[in-house]
């Protein structure tokens, strides 16, 4: 496997799929597969159901950089990514090597996508996206196709010592199952990142940068979540805020892996049925 593909590769985090046991009691997921990719890594509890976990494995490989060039010309840069998705049942944190027993997996989900940087100025940048991908139940007979679509826009500037960015996005996930309808929700977010120097502080040599970021996800078709009483939860919205430590000009190497940053985000919808805590690896614009 090549350096580029292996750029990002957050095996140890967990995300949200808050349907993984219940979908193996009763052939059926609480919540979407396009759902828990969309959302990346994290802990979720919605509504009084069970917690649930997964672990994503996130390979991507550029195939052409963006640029801008002296005569105005634009490069607009391609990136592949695969995003492997696999569910936990359980995910106890006084046996971490545990948790990826076999008999812990709850399901799989595999999703290619491909997104277009496109360097409008030097400030700022459009990133469209395409994916298409299948997840199936590893215990029972539910599969299903997924698919999104969509487009991000970062803008950037720098106020003294601060850099901030203004990111926006819209985006369509449709997720088709291999029994009952297809369902889909129109994701739209808007969010602020800032990033200062920490002080003296150093690793490696290298200055020591903190990142934070606020941001709110409008769904514009409710996404309807499906409780264990078989009623619907519809969950209109989200809220992030997070945190991150990175060093200057470098990634953040742990054993094999490397990271643009490492901290954590606060996630929930405004009526307090959707919770959860993300791990943060890179940009919301990046993700």
């Amino acid at each position: 496997m090549s350096t580029n593909l292996l750029r990002l590769f957050p095996v140890c985090a967990v995300l949200a799929l808050p349907s993984l046991a219940f979908a193996q009691a009763e052939n059926v997921s609480t919540l979407p597969w396009a759902y828990s990719t969309f959302f990346g890594t994290g802990w979720y509890r919605i509504g009084d159901d069970r917690n649930a976990f997964s672990i994503r494995y996130a390979p991507r490989k550029a195939l052409r950089e963006a640029s801008i060039n002296d005569d105005g010309t634009r490069n607009i840069g391609i990136e592949m990514r695969i995003p492997v998705t696999v569910g936990l049942d359980h995910f106890p944190l006084d046996d971490l090597t545990g948790s990826v027993n076999p008999e812990n997996l709850a399901n799989v989900s595999v999703t290619p996508s491909i997104y277009f940087e496109i360097p409008m100025s030097e400030r700022w940048t459009l990133l469209p996206f395409v994916a298409a991908g299948w997840g199936t139940v590893l215990n029972g007979e539910e599969s299903a196709w997924t698919y999104w679509t969509g487009v991000r826009s970062r803008y950037a500037v720098s106020v003294a010592n601060v850099d901030v960015a203004f990111i926006n996005s819209v985006g369509f996930v449709g997720y088709t199952p291999n029994h009952g309808s297809s369902t889909n929700f129109w994701p739209v977010m808007t969010a602020v990142e800032m990033a200062t120097p920490l002080g003296s502080l150093r690793h490696d040599d290298r200055q020591l940068i903190l990142h934070w970021h606020g941001g709110y996800t409008f769904f514009q078709e409710d996404l309807d979540v499906l409780q264990r009483d078989r009623t619907t939860e519809p969950i209109t919205d989200q809220w992030e805020f997070g945190f991150a430590v990175s060093k200057a000009e470098d990634r953040i190497k742990l054993w094999r892996f490397s990271f643009d940053r490492l901290g954590l985000s606060y996630r929930f919808s405004t009526d307090g049925e959707l919770q959860g805590i993300g791990f943060v690896f890179e940009s919301l614009f990046d993700k």
